[in-house]
């Protein structure tokens, strides 16, 4: 084990005063909504024209660091609006085929495949609360000594591609994303670290393991060596030996079916396999604790089992020599295994430098041809966006940001309604648009606040799920020494603030060049999944998304410096010298709830039933029709966009119908 260090800091030790840079703000001053909702007669009373924040020069979201994600005036309009204030907008004289509220991947793909089949001629407005467009998948931008270092800021890859149906997979080839040629050009770079003798390791923490030390695991290194090595109490140490190299067995499992067993292990979650049915001891359980948290969102606690066997690399269920089919197998992606597909099958996934913003920015590319410059796949990492040629009037579709949408309704009975008005709020006040069709590609939580066409049935399964926050931390270093001094790519660390740490991948492709060399800036990625372990699943993400919303950049500065210090300590790693930029990308509304055998009905999480939350709360409504991820229980990709397709089908069969009629 490495020495200890001090991680009894000072703000000024940890380097709290240095000149990282922590813009929250385009332009100064905040370009949300809060604004407008507190002083509306100031706004109107204004001697200036209004002029949109994106329309103005130096406006470019992906460069700015500090609190992202959920930022600041994002979401004051709609907790204004879930607490019962109605707003009234005046009429834009606007007037649109579609209009679709939200402008993340189902919105965007909405855009897509409506003008597909409408023409080029249609008009289309998507209007976002954000000050970027993308969703959760979005870009950050670092730029040190004029080098330009990007990585994403929420959804990270294409998980098991080839898996996509074929709507999802055409989207991507008609964007000219060639997921074979991509990943031959860079299966090397995602495997260098490994490739080049880094390895993972995990740190322990004095106050959860009695003892503080950095554990590195090469491949070659036996589990009792490396278990040996940690600080862990003796008998911890000896259930995890049984665990791993003895492969301990199930003895109350041994006679069931195949089917049987996989039933037992979806009713009862991973800490009670191994407590229970394994027999160790609970002193193992804090190592499993954030192993769990990337997927999941949560610890070890509230995942079945089965889930973890589906994944592939989780100790305990060798002896059991499950089949990788059989009744219990979900269609679903459940606990990150996509449409049934088990471990044995598993697909490497598709990792973009920006993670998913190249396909938003992509889309947008098609839709807006001179927002984002260039032609192919190659030129788009390098491209800025243009984003005061989002919302011209001179564009057949346009992008709306910074605008919360608080109304949405039919104009007249819903059945026979000619068409919808929409209402949002940005810095110039409430206004409103008017729609033959409006998509609503946002969260199912808010759209029973801001439309109450709905039914109560419908409303009250669009409240359902909670979506799983989490938190997406960039941290850009001035160099990748501490790193290639303990000679580890990723760090799991169950005790700490961010539960885990990695290197980010670097890539080299078309235009783009990630840093790569030691003595280079280095960019590494924390995630933290903000759960309370002990509570069920509903109650630590409805904690979790409290606690991301009370918590300032500060408080994230200050544990992110601390836990380096400590992690990286022995390598000679400063953070008030080493750390160049940090944008932490909070995302209190995480992912969409994903079904789970230990808390609802089993068939919900293995079949496609019309009975789930999901499918009832997506059902069209005269002209408004509903797309996210929300709507097929699932946080990945090609759910979003297949249930933007779903969507898009609804509103050209009832403006067909519409005119036909």
């Amino acid at each position: 084990m490495e020495d200890k260090v001090n991680y009894s800091l000072s703000d000024k030790a940890l380097g709290m005063d240095c000149k990282i840079d922590r813009r929250d703000f385009l332009n100064g001053v905040s370009i949300g909504v809060t604004g407008a909702l507190l002083a509306p007669a100031l706004i109107s009373s204004a001697q200036t024209p209004y002029i949109p924040a994106q329309d103005k020069e130096g406006y470019y979201p992906p460069a700015l660091t500090g609190l992202r994600g959920s930022h600041t005036g994002s979401f004051e309009a709609s907790h204004t609006i879930r607490d019962g204030r109605n707003v009234n907008g005046k009429d834009t004289g606007e007037e649109y085929d579609l209009v679709v509220v939200g402008g993340g991947i189902s919105g965007l793909a909405s855009a897509w495949f409506y003008r597909q089949s409408a023409g080029p001629d249609a008009k289309i407005l998507i209007i976002d609360n954000h000050d970027d467009f993308g969703g959760h998948a979005k870009r950050n931008e670092f730029n040190l000594d004029g080098r330009n270092i990007i990585v994403n800021g929420g959804t990270l890859n294409v998980e098991q591609p080839t898996n996509y149906s074929i709507v999802a997979q055409g989207l991507l080839r008609e964007l000219g994303i060639d997921i074979k040629a991509y990943h031959e050009k860079t299966d090397a770079m995602v495997r260098y670290y490994r490739n080049n003798g880094y390895t993972p390791a995990t740190y322990f923490d004095q106050e959860t393991f009695g003892g503080e030390g950095l554990i590195s695991k090469p491949e070659e290194m036996s589990w009792s060596t490396f278990i040996d090595r940690t600080p862990l109490s003796k008998i911890a140490k000896r259930d995890l030996k049984r665990l791993y190299d003895e492969k301990v067995s199930a003895k109350s499992l041994i006679g069931l079916s195949d089917d049987e067993k996989k039933e037992k292990l979806a009713l009862l979650n991973y800490n009670e396999y191994l407590t229970d049915y394994l027999g160790l001891d609970p002193s193992v359980l804090p190592f499993f604790q954030s192993r769990t948290h990337f997927l999941f969102y949560m610890g070890p606690e509230q995942v079945p089992a089965l889930y973890l066997w589906q994944q592939g690399n989780w100790p305990g269920f060798e002896h059991l020599e499950l089949r990788p089919t059989g009744k219990i197998s979900p269609i679903h992606h459940i606990g990150g295994s996509h449409h049934g597909r088990e471990h044995e099958h598993l697909e490497r996934s598709v990792y973009f430098p920006d993670g998913n913003a190249t396909i938003t920015r992509m889309i947008v590319r098609h839709l807006i041809s001179d927002a984002i410059p260039g032609e192919n796949l190659d030129d788009l990492y390098t491209a800025p966006t243009d984003y005061s040629k989002l919302d011209r009037a001179e564009n057949n579709t346009r992008i709306r940001l910074n605008s919360s949408v608080i109304n949405v309704a039919h104009l007249g009975d819903p059945e026979s309604a000619d068409g919808v008005e929409v209402t949002y709020i940005r810095a110039d006040g409430p206004n409103k648009v008017r729609a033959k069709n409006c998509i609503l590609a946002c969260w199912h939580m808010v759209i029973p606040y801001m439309c109450r066409d709905f039914s109560v049935e419908q409303r009250n399964a669009m409240r359902y799920g909670i979506k799983a926050p989490r938190v997406y931390t960039n941290v850009l270093l001035r160099n990748g020494e501490a790193f290639n001094k303990l000679g580890v790519y990723s760090i799991q660390s169950p005790g700490e603030y961010h539960t885990s740490t990695s290197i980010n991948m670097p890539l080299e492709v078309g235009d783009y060049k990630a840093p790569i060399n030691p003595d280079e800036p280095m960019m590494i990625k924390m995630h933290k999944a903000p759960c309370k372990p002990g509570a069920d699943r509903r109650t630590q993400l409805l904690a979790g998304r409290t606690e991301l919303f009370e918590t300032a950049f500060s408080t994230f500065e200050r544990k992110i410096r601390e836990q380096l210090n400590r992690m990286l300590g022995s390598t000679g790693f400063d953070a008030a010298r080493d750390i160049a930029g940090i944008t932490v990308n909070r995302w209190p509304h995480g992912n969409a709830y994903i079904y789970n055998t230990l808390t609802e009905p089993i068939h919900w999480c293995f079949y496609a039933t019309d009975d789930r939350p999901c499918v009832v709360a997506s059902k069209k409504l005269g002209r408004i029709s509903i797309a996210n991820s929300d709507a097929g229980a699932n946080p990945f990709t090609d759910v979003a966009i297949d249930e933007a397709h779903r969507a898009v089908r609804e509103v050209l069969a009832d403006q067909y119908l519409k005119v036909n009629s």
